[in-house]
């Protein structure tokens, strides 16, 4: 229904704002680690008692948005935690004779909390496996400005948890770099039909405690409910900075 490049966030970090870069195993730590993503969003949705109109492009912005993520770890046991608030206003560019004008706002809410645990590697190859859930909230207001026909506001909400697994690893090339690479399933039919998320990138340490990351990130969730259709891909470059205490 509508394609837009936005910023946006997500977090899945130890030093590194999209690794989980594990820690010694007796330490502990927490981190903060603030995301941008320079992503190109396509999504298909649908709403119902939508009334017939003929419109079929549309322009999306990104008007809002909202990221934080965070990670506490104790030796090789950690629980991480993000949240990520968009807001997308999109325009009818040919409405159609029936409606003046059409204009979509749709809030999306992302939030994932799971549980992580070191694997055993060796040399610099490091990996972190992940299990938990990801908490999808799609609220939809469409406005039609009236036209050949009378004005009409219909608006509809969803909420679904999405059951997760991965895996995030890291491989140090010297004490400053690092690759890392992160893989997600989640769905599974319980929720989602299917969902997964992708991402490789390089980390670079400034100090102990703050290090920076440039990543591309690339992400798919595919959910449909009654009448409700949901269908988002969303991939684009990923720049962060993680701060750890």
């Amino acid at each position: 229904m509508s394609c837009a490049t936005l910023l946006a966030c997500d977090a899945h970090a130890q030093n590194s704002p999209i690794s989980l870069a594990p820690a010694p195993p007796d330490e502990q730590s927490f981190v903060l680690a603030p995301y941008i993503w320079l992503a190109t969003i396509s999504i298909e949705t649908s709403l119902p008692d939508r009334p017939p109109a003929d419109v079929d492009k549309f322009e999306s912005k990104l008007s809002a948005g909202a990221m934080l993520a965070a990670q506490a770890r104790w030796g090789k046991w950690g629980l991480f935690t993000d949240f990520v608030w968009m807001q997308l206003k999109t325009e009818a560019l040919t409405p159609g004779p029936a409606f003046s004008d059409a204009e979509l706002k749709s809030d999306f809410f992302h939030t994932t909390a799971a549980l992580t645990y070191k694997l055993p590697t060796q040399g610099n190859l490091h990996a972190d496996f992940l299990a938990g859930a990801r908490l999808w909230y799609v609220n939809e207001d469409l406005v039609f400005t009236s036209g050949a026909l009378p004005g009409r506001r219909i608006g509809d909400d969803n909420m679904w948890i999405d059951p997760m697994i991965g895996i995030d690893t890291r491989y140090d090339l010297n004490n400053k770099w690092s690759l890392i690479g992160k893989g997600i399933v989640a769905g599974f039919g319980v929720s989602a039909d299917f969902a997964y998320e992708l991402l490789g990138g390089v980390l670079y340490h400034f100090t102990p405690t703050i290090s920076g990351s440039l990543g591309y990130r690339y992400l798919h969730e595919d959910y449909s409910k009654d009448r409700f259709d949901f269908d988002l891909e969303a991939h684009g470059f990923i720049v962060g900075v993680g701060f750890r205490f």
